[in-house]
């Protein structure tokens, strides 16, 4: 992984708060979603990867729209991540996702 690349997640309480916080990462910055995870009944949290400088715009997009939408639990930026830590977020079940997110209508 290069060293200016950097990972966001946001997490937040429903799923509509987290649609608009995707929409809001992915429209204002460019990063690309790398996982939606359900934390625990009713959290959910997605992560974005993408330069340093695009993903800190993003998470504060994304911040902005789930304060709009619902509840915001926490939010973090890890700029140059570990390899093994960014490993984490290409698993099979985050893979299955995107798979899912670009078969929908609209998506590039």
């Amino acid at each position: 992984m290069s060293s200016d690349i950097a990972i966001g997640i946001v997490e937040t309480r429903g799923v509509v708060a987290l649609s608009a916080g995707i929409e809001a990462m992915i429209k204002t910055a460019d990063v690309r979603c790398v996982g939606v995870e359900r934390v625990t009944s009713g959290y959910l949290a997605v992560a974005v990867r993408g330069t340093l400088a695009a993903v800190r715009q993003a998470v504060a997009a994304g911040e902005a729209a789930v304060r709009a939408h619902g509840e915001l639990r926490s939010s973090q930026v890890y700029p140059k991540p570990h390899p093994n830590t960014a490993a984490l977020l290409d698993n099979p079940e985050t893979a299955r996702i995107r798979e899912v997110m670009a078969g929908l209508p609209g998506a590039s």
